[in-house]
């Protein structure tokens, strides 16, 4: 049984029913799990579009199953020797190397969608406190800082967010989504339900839930917001509404017809003026 936990958190478990390659412990061997729980292997490895809720998925899973965890920005950075019990996350291309990888070492795929205007707003958000976004995908989303500056009711995020640099952002959950075995979940749901689509996803991986409440209190959104970097912003779904004009996120929807329509995302429809766009905007930083 799930013990309710109280938070007004957009990541909230009482929603209704439903950088350098790092390798940290999760929890010790007496934290509640059996020695033969201890001693299964499992490897899970989440690979998606950056600012979709990975580091939260990822930091969720580890506390409920007791796993090791690694977080790189490139595959070469994955270490030679893995452990049995560990959970890796990174943001790469669906190609035929890293397919290979992560098939001969027995990986479970975990790919999470979120909708592509958040995403793009999200990080747009975070790419000025963040130095390190230049890693992701080793620059090719293009994602500089110096132009993050300006509201997203601007010429200059309607250039960028139009641009081939993100498209390869987006690319990521897009590619994967195609991985038939792999594991998919919106954003979304996870934050709508966190109860109900964590209970689903630990026992899809054949886990146990008796961390479960407790790993959702130690990973709230106000822990993600106190990291230095900010790595934790708004948290709830739909923020783009708020400070994205109507032709600009037609035209993102345009450039990026497929990978909306690939993940289940329709045209977005909003009817905010620019003025007001670019209020909510400096409110909401």
């Amino acid at each position: 049984m799930i013990t309710k936990l109280r938070s007004r958190s957009p990541f909230n478990a009482t929603m209704p029913n439903l950088c350098l390659p790092a390798l940290r412990s999760g929890y010790p061997a007496d934290a509640g799990f059996s020695q033969t729980e201890v001693a299964q292997k499992v490897r899970i490895a989440i690979i998606g579009t950056p600012r979709s809720g990975n580091s939260w998925t990822r930091a969720v899973l580890r506390e409920t199953l007791t796993l090791q965890e690694i977080a790189v920005h490139n595959p070469r950075d994955i270490p030679a020797r893995l452990p049995e019990r560990v959970i890796l996350q990174l943001h790469w291309y669906r190609e035929p190397n890293f397919q290979r990888f992560l098939a001969e070492n027995e990986f479970r795929l975990l790919i999470i969608a979120r909708h592509p205007l958040d995403v793009l707003v999200s990080a747009w958000h975070f790419a000025p406190y963040e130095p390190l976004t230049s890693r992701w995908l080793e620059g090719n989303t293009e994602l500089s800082p110096d132009i993050c500056s300006a509201p997203p009711a601007s010429r200059i995020f309607r250039s960028y967010a139009t641009s081939w640099g993100a498209e390869n952002l987006l690319s990521v959950s897009y590619q994967w989504w195609h991985e038939r075995s792999a594991i998919r979940l919106h954003y979304e749901d996870l934050v709508r339900d966190s109860v109900g689509c964590f209970s689903n996803l630990i026992q899809t991986l054949g886990g146990s839930l008796q961390q479960l409440p407790v790993a959702l209190e130690k990973n709230r959104l106000a822990v993600f917001q106190e990291v230095a970097n900010r790595h934790g912003w708004r948290g709830e779904p739909g923020v783009w509404r708020d400070v994205v004009t109507p032709s600009i996120a037609f035209s993102v929807w345009q450039r990026h017809r497929r990978v909306f329509q690939t993940l289940g995302y329709g045209i977005p429809v909003t009817t905010i003026t620019r003025r007001r766009a670019i209020q909510n905007w400096k409110r909401l930083r």
